[in-house]
């Protein structure tokens, strides 16, 4: 009943196309064949989605694209269940990617080598936190759980640290009503050294980088040459660079 062409536009065009140049460039870079049935998929669900803004256009593609009928009487697309793991995987690299390039841009020139960096440790007090949290969490917080939160930081003496606490419980919080409780797992639910060597070839071709290496910072000997000052960069989901 309300006309929400914006909203259409937005998530119905926008958004569609944001998710296939990232999943094209994937493919491109690493080598790898895009999907059949998932663009064919992408197609359809373009098409029927933007009928209602575009028909003219709409039906026209449709018939290309071997629809059967008119996109306008098409079924609306039904997404399958998300798999929240996957998605947090992917936000993974693509947050990673972002934090990269601008390390990239401000890296000082005469660096050799670059190597990336990530550790599956938190430190103790955000251990402490994420349990505090979880003994909060009953299919949702309490509707007081800022307040909550306010009295626990009470007994920490430093303040830079209460500072920290209060904001790492408010974003895991957000991340938490948007993921899901794993987020307050006190390990990551996945293997980030994996997934980031999995894509060396994609992270090269994005950042223009040949020579390309990872550091996992748990493993004393791999980390035995890296500045303290680069390892406190380092958080469980945020990988860091090292030019060196």
């Amino acid at each position: 009943q309300r006309m929400q062409f914006r909203e259409g536009l937005q998530h119905g065009w926008f958004e569609m196309l944001l998710a296939r140049n990232e999943y094209r460039s994937y493919c491109q870079d690493s080598g790898l064949p895009m999907h059949e049935a998932a663009v064919k998929k992408w197609c359809e669900s373009i098409v029927i989605m933007i009928c209602p803004i575009c028909p003219h256009w709409s039906e026209k593609v449709y018939k290309k694209i071997g629809g059967n009928g008119y996109a306008v009487l098409a079924p609306w697309p039904v997404a399958g269940e998300e798999d929240k793991l996957l998605s947090r995987q992917a936000k993974f690299l693509r947050d990673n990617l972002k934090h990269f390039r601008a390390q990239v841009g401000k890296a000082k020139k005469g660096w050799k080598e670059s190597s990336i960096m990530v550790t599956d440790s938190y430190p103790d007090w955000k251990v402490e936190t994420l349990l505090w949290m979880q003994g909060k969490y009953d299919n949702g917080f309490p509707s007081d759980f800022m307040k909550q939160l306010k009295e626990k930081c009470k007994s920490i003496q430093d303040k830079k640290l209460i500072k920290f606490t209060m904001q790492f419980a408010s974003f895991t919080k957000r991340e938490v009503e948007d993921v899901g409780p794993s987020v307050m797992e006190t390990t990551l639910p996945f293997d980030q050294m994996a997934i980031l060597e999995e894509s060396i070839a994609y992270l090269k071709s994005q950042l223009n980088i040949e020579n390309m290496t990872f550091i996992k910072l748990d493993d004393e000997e791999a980390s035995a040459g890296v500045p303290d000052r680069m390892k406190e960069s380092v958080v469980p989901g945020k990988a860091h660079m090292w030019f060196h």
